[in-house]
């Protein structure tokens, strides 16, 4: 994922709307209208008034837009891209600081999203239970957190940290242990400890150092370290857990490549070459079509590819949007969502529909924002605003 720190350029430079939760409206896909609709009921949130610069309800001086540098970008294909409202989310203990964020995740049974913050080293914890989220903690983890995952069955959290160990934290509700973290598991690593996934069949963390070559399997249950895999080459990125075959499958961006696990006996199955230019950083698994959407962070093809798992091979690619980090499979919704943030159009949150995989519209959002969660109950996509100075998330609900 995304190495901190990273700069972006300011939200509303792209002509979309900070506004605070409440009744949201988006136009239709394909919409290029930029008119600001009736303002929003706000009663609910009273202390995020600020955040409706643009309806003439709030001050716009109170959005720090001033120290953003203009973009400098390609013109938006209007025909792909709709408009959304954008609300943005302060974070606290990193107000007026600019955010160096990876992963977030959504606890969807407790309401909590998880936000792994590197800038105040620390888990930062918010209430997501209504459309209005409410910052609660930030659990300090030591070391700058990048991956972070819920491993509901055994109430815990698990945090790679750039001291090359994961944290383990207690999530188990009304445990006097609560939000506190357990142990720190060492990867035996000299660089970050990065990205991760669950596998809650056999309750196995599957974990990625970037920089080292090394994937660490947890024991999730005991926190005990049962395998690694040392020599796997440079640029690891993603795994992710597909419940339909029960593998364990990791993106390589400098290799362009994709490895296979089984986690059962905790084996290497096969690394497969990509065949075309992607560079894949996030990969999500639709598993009821054994189908993966890659976010291809290569800047020079600037595509998304949609992979055959089965069949080790790509299915179909699109020119609608590239140059991604994380991407996120909502079975809910059906939908895939591609933090393409670093696009040449510009950076947007790229909405995909999940059988078939179809393109169906770009959310324009910042150079920067390269992390996806979606809340289930209340319908809003979350990405971070590292924007300079705004120490802040964004979140918005997709187009309808």
């Amino acid at each position: 994922m995304d190495t901190p720190p990273r700069l972006a350029v300011g939200i509303l430079a792209f002509g979309l709307v900070a506004v605070a939760c409440g009744s949201l409206s988006t136009p239709a896909p394909g919409s290029s209208a930029r008119a600001a609709p009736a303002a929003p009921n706000v009663s609910s949130c009273p202390d995020l008034a600020y955040a409706l610069a643009g309806y003439g309800l709030g001050a716009q001086a109170a959005l720090p837009t001033g120290a953003t540098p203009a973009p400098s970008l390609l013109p938006q294909l209007g025909v792909n891209t709709t408009d959304v409202l954008i609300y943005r989310l302060p974070i606290p203990p990193i107000a007026g600081r600019t955010a160096s964020i990876d992963v977030m995740e959504i606890d969807q049974t407790a309401h909590r999203l998880y936000v792994a913050d590197r800038t105040d080293n620390g888990i930062d914890v918010f209430d997501v239970s209504t459309a209005c989220p409410k910052y609660l903690k930030t659990m300090d983890t030591g070391s700058g957190p990048n991956g972070v995952v819920v491993a509901k069955n055994v109430n815990k959290l698990f945090a790679g940290l750039n001291d090359s160990s994961v944290a383990i934290i207690d999530i188990a509700p009304g445990s006097p242990n609560a939000d506190t973290v357990l142990a720190k598991v060492t990867t035996g690593g000299q660089k970050r400890a990065d990205e991760l996934d669950y596998d809650p069949t056999d309750r196995k963390i599957y974990i990625a150092n970037s920089d080292d070559g090394i994937v660490t399997v947890i024991d999730a249950s005991t926190n005990a370290i049962i395998r690694r895999f040392d020599n796997m080459g440079d640029g690891l990125e993603q795994p992710r857990y597909n419940r339909a075959d029960g593998m364990m499958y990791l993106t390589s961006s400098a290799q362009n490549a994709i490895f296979k696990f089984d986690p059962r006996g905790d084996v290497l199955v096969k690394k497969f070459d990509i065949g075309q230019k992607c560079d894949p950083n996030g990969i999500a698994i639709n598993p009821t079509t054994n189908q993966a959407v890659l976010g291809c962070s290569s800047r020079s093809a600037n595509v998304t590819v949609v992979w055959d798992l089965p069949a080790g091979r790509v299915l179909a690619t699109f020119d609608e949007a590239g140059a991604a980090d994380a991407v996120l499979y909502s079975a809910k919704m059906d939908r895939f969502f591609v933090a393409a943030s670093n696009f040449n159009r510009g950076a947007v949150m790229s909405i995909f529909s999940g059988n078939p995989v179809t393109f169906l519209t770009n959310v324009p959002t910042a150079v920067g924002s390269h992390g996806v969660a979606y809340d289930e109950t209340n319908n809003l996509i979350y990405t971070q605003d590292q924007n300079p100075n705004e120490g802040a998330l964004f979140t918005f609900p997709p187009p309808r």
